[in-house]
């Protein structure tokens, strides 16, 4: 056989193709443009940078001690430096979702001191192995991206990581000044064992490294002591740092946003009462709040044009200009300027309907007047606030937030029975302590321009002078019966009664009941008044707390069983839809035809008749009669739908029958 010389050549061509997924241009949505989510998002990057800076501000004070904790560990030579190894415990507060914001700020801030550190999860680290190898493998990378040498640094890969890796390594890199800062942000997640064991081994290597902990703490300090027996703990130089509470940084949050007059959308009545539920009872997470403000913000705005005049009083004109006659008549038809329009229709004996442009003019005057009684009202309750934030028992709350529930809660907040507790304690206050908390008052009442505060300004000035110049002592005048003086029984009884009623006031206690009458009768009554009774409130303010609870706390329950008994709802196709809520036709799912066919049944549901009934859905060519031999195509369909529902929960196999299921709903 010849020779046969068969060449094969293989020639590359770079062609267009790249790997990986291909960058899609997200087109805009439609309504970007529209009136409505111009306002929506106008206002909501206020409201994000308002948070932003409260955030800022509550971490400041914690990262600047965490950055001199570390400065001093780096200024302290090695070989100087004690043998124990320096641990920072922050204790940051039952708040798990906004750990992780306060912790990327603490890295961030830290890698301007030294350029090696790691955070350590919990959740990477079930032994002492993968500890360390996460530990090494976060120093020795960052070390190399920080100098940029990412490239030219020899791979290193994490199962390879060791402490005697990470001790060679920096032993020709590392500048032995600078601390390796370790930080476990879950402390109370990790295991005690694991714990115990890596802080003892980098106690070993403390003469050749420079280590810092750094413990994210969320109950107390206890639980350090708690967790790290005796033998660790004596190896630690512990330095604690205290966080704002998260009630604290709620209370700002909500000065910069719902109780700021910069912000036009307000929170009131049951779905601002919701939210602080939910920050209270469930989870003390500012981020989660702010979530779930957003949602309450989408709800208001959403294809809403009317919620477009929801902005600052500067931009009311631009806003009304963009009113088309169909956002007009919407507005007109909200309930309290449909009241409006109505009683002064009838004080004017006029039956035509007022024209767009009369009524632009109306509605501005009515969206500047809105303005005014908002910023009124929040200074007029900062006042109150102020007032009774200290009195025994808190009748109305410490906090502005409680205050402000009840303002915007209750019909009349003057008719309160907490309010006029209030006003009672406040008659048996001190003359020191009145003039303490009317002069906090006073300089709550100086920052706003408003001519009518400026003229409750000059009232309560008048007020606190007669308080500070009147005096204490009362003039006492008794009334003396004389023995000679006949008085018969019943004389004697009204006359003792009438005494007893005299009762002498200092010129100081008259002073304070001035002060407190004219605070209720001509303030309080007149300012405090709930949003939802002012005209155009529907525009700025959103109340509806079951749409709020509907979207931010759904139903579980109630979401399946309308899945599984109208699956139209959510699948939105023809074949599923149902003429009457009982029906039950073949082209439903077979977990549907399951579930509804589990409705009709009693506490146990027999196996063999279910399938029965199932078959007679599914397979209408065998209706009248029994199917003994089933298809095990519609066996398996039945069986996987079963077993479906079982994992739902409302089903579960009976002790009692063994060919029987019973029913948990």
């Amino acid at each position: 056989m010849e020779n046969v010389s068969l060449s094969k050549g293989v020639f590359v061509h770079k062609g267009s193709y790249k790997i990986g997924k291909k960058k899609r241009k997200v087109k805009s949505p439609d309504y970007i443009n529209e009136p409505w989510y111009i306002a929506y998002n106008e206002t909501w990057e206020c409201i994000e940078q308002a948070t932003e800076n409260v955030r800022l501000q509550m971490f400041q004070q914690v990262i600047s001690n965490l950055e001199s904790f570390v400065l001093k560990i780096k200024a302290t030579p090695l070989d100087v430096s004690s043998h124990e190894i320096a641990t920072g415990i922050l204790l940051t507060g039952v708040n798990v979702p906004d750990h992780t914001t306060l912790f990327d700020t603490i890295v961030s801030k830290l890698d301007e001191i030294t350029s090696y550190v790691a955070v350590v999860w919990s959740r990477n680290c079930n032994n002492l192995k993968s500890i360390i190898e996460d530990t090494v493998y976060q120093l020795i990378r960052q070390n190399a991206a920080n100098k940029s040498e990412l490239d030219d640094a020899p791979e290193v890969r994490k199962s390879q990581c060791t402490m005697r890796v990470l001790k060679n390594y920096f032993a020709d890199r590392h500048d032995f000044d600078d601390p390796l800062v370790i930080i476990l942000p879950d402390f109370e997640s990790f295991s005690t064992s694991v714990l115990h064991d890596f802080i003892l081994v980098l106690s070993s290597y403390r003469s050749t490294l420079k280590f810092v902990l750094i413990f994210g703490v969320a109950t107390t300090l206890h639980i350090v002591h708690k967790s790290l027996t005796y033998d660790v703990t004596s190896k630690l130089v512990v330095q604690v740092f205290y966080t704002q509470t998260q009630v604290k940084t709620l209370a700002n949050v909500l000065e910069s946003t719902v109780f700021s007059t910069k912000i036009p959308f307000k929170l009131i009545g049951r779905a601002f009462q919701l939210l602080t539920d939910i920050f209270l009872f469930y989870d003390f997470s500012v981020d989660n709040f702010m979530q779930n403000y957003k949602i309450c913000m989408i709800q208001h705005f959403y294809e809403n044009n009317t919620s477009s005049l929801c902005c600052q009083p500067k931009d009311i004109k631009e806003r009304l200009s963009e009113l088309t006659d169909e956002n007009i008549a919407d507005i007109k038809s909200l309930p309290s300027i449909a009241k409006y329009l109505k009683a002064s229709t009838a004080v004017n004996d006029e039956n035509k309907e007022l024209s767009n442009e009369k009524f632009m003019k109306l509605l501005e005057q009515l969206l500047n007047k809105f303005h005014k009684f908002m910023d009124q009202f929040l200074i007029i309750l900062r006042c109150l606030h102020c007032l009774i934030d200290s009195l025994p028992g808190a009748p109305m709350g410490k906090q502005l937030r409680e205050v402000y529930t009840k303002a915007v809660y209750t019909n009349d907040l003057t008719e309160c029975p907490e309010y006029k507790e209030c006003l009672k304690l406040l008659g048996f206050l001190s003359k020191e302590e009145l003039l303490q908390k009317l002069e906090s008052v006073l300089k709550i009442v100086e920052e706003s321009y408003d001519p009518e505060i400026k003229k409750i300004k000059t009232n309560l000035n008048n007020h606190v002078e007669t308080i500070r110049e009147a005096s204490l002592s009362a003039a006492t005048t008794s009334e003396i019966i004389s023995v000679e003086e006949k008085l018969s029984r019943m004389q004697l009884k009204e006359k003792l009664l009438k005494m007893s009623q005299q009762q002498s006031r200092s010129a100081y206690k008259q002073a304070q009941l001035d002060l407190i009458d004219y605070l209720d009768r001509k303030v309080f009554s007149v300012y405090l008044i709930d949003p939802s009774r002012v005209t155009a409130h529907e525009i700025f303010c959103y109340s509806d707390g079951n749409q709020a609870k509907h979207h931010i706390r759904g139903s579980l329950r109630a979401a399946v069983h309308t899945g599984l008994s109208d699956p139209q709802m959510y699948l939105d196709c023809d074949c599923c839809k149902l003429e009457n809520d009982d029906d039950i036709p073949c082209t439903l799912p077979d977990l549907s035809i399951i579930y509804k066919l589990h409705l009709e049944s009693r506490k146990l549901i027999n196996m063999y008749d279910w399938l029965q009934a199932f078959l007679t859905i599914v397979d209408p060519r065998a209706q009248a009669t029994e199917q003994r031999d089933v298809d095990p195509q519609l066996q398996a369909r039945f069986t996987q739908a079963v077993a479906a529902l079982q994992f739902l929960g409302f089903i579960k196999t009976s002790r009692r029958k063994t060919d029987h299921v019973k029913r948990l709903t």
